[in-house]
């Protein structure tokens, strides 16, 4: 997968530097699996930025969820979007 076409694809203006190299970085490290390892990933890589002191906005988190969910099967995509649309809900 090139995920520079991916980054293109998605609005990525007005995205600072170090933010979009760190879902770059992350959606490099994820590649294919299921909906658990995504979520996993998702996780990690939260957690990653928050230890270097990166945050990210709602739209931001949104293109990140995109991002991964490309590398998965067209099953485990649908299963993903099923756990995320749970956590919304919840958090709601």
């Amino acid at each position: 997968m090139n995920f520079d076409q991916i980054f293109n694809a998605q609005n990525t203006n007005g995205i600072a530097p170090e933010k979009l190299a760190f879902l770059k970085a992350m959606a490099a490290r994820q590649s294919g699996g299921n909906a658990n390892d995504m979520m996993a990933a998702l996780m990690s890589a939260s957690n990653s930025a928050q230890k270097q002191g990166i945050s990210f906005s709602e739209p931001e988190r949104d293109m990140m969820l995109e991002i991964l969910l490309k590398n998965l099967s067209p099953q485990e995509e649908k299963k993903a979007r099923s756990m995320i649309q749970m956590i919304k809900q919840i958090k709601k």
